[in-house]
């Protein structure tokens, strides 16, 4: 019986297990030692929450280490988004999840540090994806199961944040825990409460994300007025667990003032529509909200009846046409976002990917959404790469944000490291977490994305992934296409997983001279190509370990025990070597 994934992490689970199993006496195992985890993100665990200890399956899998890791990046060469150039043969040590050290110069390590040789690899931030939707209809099209199959591949496409721009909070709150501490393979998720006028909560959408309670009167969907108590909203809005407010549509530019001044009291962020209505954009922009969002809305600057077309899908005369066109309308708009710092979330993508399907009003949104992303720009106002959609919604194998950095170079005119620069730094400006995220530095969090060519050449390079490492741990990117094999296959009911060693996910390199910590991480490996089948520890049937050394079979267990409530069956024996010099190597059969 499986556990649910969003009540445990690592920490509980050896704990537990190690506790559970004292008094086992048939092998005389050791106590495994708990002194050197990680304790970061760890919670009590509540009574009557685990079903079983199998919940460890995904815990361990993704979350916090069993032992102190450090290693090296070394030799590799840095995109610095901060003034836009390379930075080369640079080594990069990481300490459990952050960056320590940076030099120019090899350095003697300490004999436990393990050094990844990473030339000709260039490293930068992870990306941040600014507008994404996870759980508008956490029931349907937005189900846990499908969500996290969406989350995965993000992360392994290199985008370790994401900014939710509205939905059901008691999904995403869950989501947004299992990501934090890393038990499902997701970017951290900083997400929004939606505010707008009473009548846009009529909107089918709002239904669905409140399911169960009435749309305008939850505290992640508040319809607000200039009476509203603005404090006890924000306050609310805190308890869900929101990075920021998104206001949508509908509210009055006094309201927007009282709501900004409100949320920043409350340190929460403050992001809007480009057009909310009857606000315009100016007025959100003067009112202080940070982050607006898509491009296109910026014509209600100049459009008087814009509601009609953006909500109603009615178009707008050829005068008004003509006149959105006109730069020079837009001075005052343009000066305000300089005057005000507004970050621009233009989210060229799904106008771009819809406009064939929408007709003339989408090819219409599309065209304006590159001038005014390309007007920004020439105004050095800051730009972020929000996508509001989903890859699989378009049949893209790999994350929209790359698609997003491919208009902003082809369509704005950014050079690449200008659009990567939007992907990082400027992101992790919107979502406010900057200090620890959105450039290569010490002291920042090692969310990293290595690619194998030089992005500054051409921005296609983004998708010429070598490594993605979030939290410093390396993530599990699927079968190396350069091995003569697969890491699993279905057959007769059956999952079949090749043998697992050791190593960090994409590398060759081990993670530990010694067989606990090459047990651990073997067993890791197991769990990430588990998770790619939604399946848990407990699914496991058999297992057979193979050890360098049959001497180490007692020292392998302490780490292999703690995987497990219900053992599966196994084999066990003795070899004359494995492959990269290994200590073990582990293959499983899990049911289906």
């Amino acid at each position: 019986m499986s556990v649910n994934p969003a009540k445990v992490t690592l920490t509980n689970m050896i704990q537990r297990t190690n506790s559970d199993r004292t008094n086992i006496k048939k092998a005389n195992f050791k106590k495994a030692n708990n002194n050197n985890l990680c304790q970061r993100g760890t919670m009590p665990i509540a009574k009557g929450v685990l079903h079983s200890l199998s919940a460890i399956a995904l815990s361990v899998m993704l979350s916090t280490h069993a032992f102190a890791d450090s290693f090296v990046l070394q030799n590799i060469n840095i995109v610095d988004v901060e003034n836009l150039q390379i930075i080369n043969n640079q080594h990069i040590v990481i300490t459990d999840n952050q960056i320590t050290s940076i030099s120019s110069k090899k350095q003697r390590y300490k004999s436990d540090v393990r050094v990844i040789d990473m030339t000709d690899k260039f490293v930068m931030p992870g990306l941040v994806d600014t507008h994404v939707h996870h759980a508008t209809v956490p029931d349907t099209s937005d189900a846990d199961n499908i969500t996290r199959m969406r989350l995965r591949k993000l992360l392994q496409g290199g985008v370790t944040s994401i900014r939710d721009m509205g939905g059901d909070v008691r999904a995403l709150s869950s989501l947004k825990r299992r990501a934090e501490i890393d038990i499902i393979q997701s970017p951290d998720i900083y997400f929004s409460v939606i505010i707008g006028g009473q009548a846009f909560f009529s909107d089918p959408r709002t239904v669905e994300s409140a399911l169960g309670r009435t749309p305008g009167h939850v505290d992640w969907m508040r319809a607000v007025d200039e009476n509203s108590n603005m404090d006890e909203i924000m306050l609310r809005a805190l308890g869900t667990g929101a990075t920021g407010i998104k206001i949508y549509a509908q509210v009055p530019a006094k309201v927007i003032t009282l709501l900004e001044k409100s949320a920043k009291k409350y340190g929460l962020k403050v992001w809007s529509h480009a057009f909310v209505g009857p606000a315009r954009p100016i007025e959100l922009v003067n009112a202080g909200v940070e982050t607006i969002s898509h491009a296109p809305d910026m014509s209600a600057h100049v459009i008087d009846n814009f509601y009609d077309l953006r909500r109603k899908g009615e178009h707008i005369t050829d005068e008004q046409q003509q006149a959105s066109f006109e730069l020079n309308r837009y001075d005052d708009l343009i000066k305000a976002m300089q005057q005000n710092d507004t970050i621009l979330d233009s989210t060229l993508t799904v106008f771009e990917q819809n406009a064939d399907n929408r007709g003339k009003r989408g090819a219409l949104m599309d065209k304006w959404g590159k001038m005014f992303t390309k007007l920004a720009y020439d105004n050095n106002i800051a730009i972020a790469t929000g996508t509001d959609s989903a890859s699989d919604y378009y049949g893209h194998d790999v994350p929209l944000v790359q698609n997003e950095m491919g208009l902003l170079v082809n369509h704005v005119g950014m050079s690449p490291l200008e659009a990567i620069q939007s992907a990082t730094l400027i992101g992790a400006k919107v979502i406010g977490q900057q200090a620890s995220i959105g450039v290569v530095a010490e002291g920042k969090t090692a969310n990293l994305l290595i690619t194998h060519s030089d992005p500054s050449e051409s921005i296609d390079n983004m998708t010429d992934i070598a490594h993605v490492i979030k939290n410093g741990q390396f993530v599990y990117r699927g079968s190396n296409p350069d091995l003569p094999f697969v890491d699993a296959k279905k057959a007769g009911g059956l999952l079949w997983l090749s043998g697992q060693l050791g190593n960090y996910p994409s590398t060759k390199v081990l993670a530990s001279k010694d067989i606990k910590g090459q047990m651990t991480q073997a067993m890791k490996n197991i769990g990430y190509v588990l998770q790619q089948y939604d399946l848990t520890y407990s699914d496991i049937a058999k297992c057979t370990l193979m050890l360098d050394d049959i001497d180490d079979w007692e020292q392998a267990n302490e780490a292999y025990i703690t995987f497990f409530d219900s053992y599966p069956t196994r084999s066990a024996y003795g070899t004359s070597g494995l492959a990269l010099g290994a200590k073990v190597e582990v293959e499983c059969v899990a049911t289906l």
